[in-house]
């Protein structure tokens, strides 16, 4: 029964390295998490669809600010007299309405790129959680192997043991269940990474299918970050906020643009006719509206125009409280992993896997019961498996911690 086990155990092994590390024989570099966000940023047709819409808003301006096209008619001779009738007409807004619409362009194509500068924050935000998750489950299966290792080792001392008449067959039957849970738990993570493998892939714009590798190492850096005042104060400078105050701009000019309306537009013209027999005729006209109907029309313009400006106020006040509530946080979560990373690696493990040393020599001179032994080394997988976990939601919080702040909070 337990060499069954222990076969079934380097089956499963061989299988997941196959799965992890299917590419390295081709020569695939390690895909780490500045290249994965490259990758993305790159390649992720949401991302490209954004920066489409910024660009194309980026070419109204110069169309909101241009004169209007003149017309020119012609019409062919009506009467026996009249040969030929030409008109050329220029509509004339009235001063400062082509400005006015100019900059509610100017306003909405530097919104549309600071949009999609925050549709990249949000991305690059995305791929690295999910690749410290990624990280998380490589760290965690390489523990598990070396916990294997390990207890694959007591199972057999235990065996040997028993076969001398120094240990009991309840030890034996121990070592094999350990084996077995820790089977269960391989099989959990196999399945855990090829969900954030795929999630990874859809990211990058790849098949879900396509195989990731991963460094087997970082630099395992967890900074202290400035103070939460100071990060949200970074925060106003985020693209959303800004993209914000670019719409509370542009309402402001359509406001104005509206009182504008009150005012009467313009066009002049020209008109040449050749007549038969008769002098040629030439004259020049001026038209302009008549604004009449003001309470129909430009008091209810302005009505909507300082309803949309006082919306647009509104969500920026919103906007803020969400942007310093994520950096809150976003803050909290890091400092709590940080904290509970830095105890684990300083000191838990370390005594834990002190203890278990400890132990594993009193053991083969019966003075530990193999019971007490299995558990401090089940205990000490554990401790491990939590460090990589609080290690990588640290490193996840960090992520949308700059996302929230809508720059890097950390330089080296």
């Amino acid at each position: 029964m337990f060499d069954y086990l222990v076969a079934r155990r380097r089956d499963a092994m061989a299988g997941l390295i196959v799965l992890l590390f299917a590419t390295s024989a081709h020569g695939a570099e390690p895909l780490t998490v500045d290249a994965a966000v490259a990758l993305a940023l790159a390649a992720n047709p949401v991302l490209a669809s954004a920066r489409a819409r910024a660009e194309a808003r980026a070419a109204l301006p110069a169309q909101a600010g241009a004169w209007p096209d003149p017309t020119l008619t012609i019409e062919p001779g009506r009467a026996a007299m009249n040969q030929l009738k030409i008109t050329l007409n220029q509509a004339m807004p009235y001063p400062g309405k082509r400005k006015l619409q100019q900059e509610i362009a100017a306003y909405d194509a530097e919104a549309a790129d600071l949009e999609a500068r925050e549709a990249a924050l949000q991305l690059g935000s995305q791929v690295k959680q999910v690749w410290w998750q990624l990280f998380y489950l490589d760290r965690a299966w390489v523990t598990l192997h070396h916990t294997q290792e390990l207890m694959r080792q007591l199972a057999s001392a235990a065996e040997s043991r028993y076969r001398v008449g120094a240990g009991i067959m309840q030890d034996v039957l121990r070592a094999q269940l350990e084996l077995s849970k820790l089977m269960a738990v391989e099989v959990d993570l196999v399945g855990q990474r090829r969900g954030a493998e795929a999630r990874l892939n859809a990211l990058l714009y790849r098949p879900a299918t396509a195989s990731l590798v991963l460094p087997t190492a970082v630099a395992e850096s967890l900074p202290e970050l400035p103070s939460e005042e100071e990060l949200s104060q970074l925060a106003m400078s985020r693209p959303m906020l800004l993209a914000q105050l670019r719409g509370i701009a542009a309402a402001k000019s359509a406001l104005a643009l509206a009182h504008q309306d009150y005012r009467p537009d313009f066009m002049v013209g020209a008109n040449y006719e050749s007549r038969e027999g008769e002098a040629d005729m030439k004259s020049v006209m001026f038209t302009m509206t008549l604004p009449l109907h003001t309470a129909a029309r430009q008091d209810k313009a302005v009505d909507q125009r300082s309803a949309e400006l006082m919306a647009q106020g509104f969500a920026q006040q919103e906007a803020e409280t969400q942007v310093t509530t994520e950096v809150a946080l976003a803050l909290a979560d890091y400092r709590r992993a940080r904290e509970q990373a830095r105890l684990l690696k300083m000191a838990v493990i370390p005594q834990a896997a002190q203890t278990v040393t400890s132990m594993r020599m009193a053991y083969q001179v019966g003075k530990v019961d193999f019971f007490n032994l299995s558990d401090a080394q089940s205990t000490l997988y554990d401790y491990e498996t939590r460090y990589w976990q609080a290690y990588s939601e640290a490193q996840r919080a960090l992520a949308q911690l700059e996302t929230a702040v809508g720059q890097e909070v950390v330089h080296e």
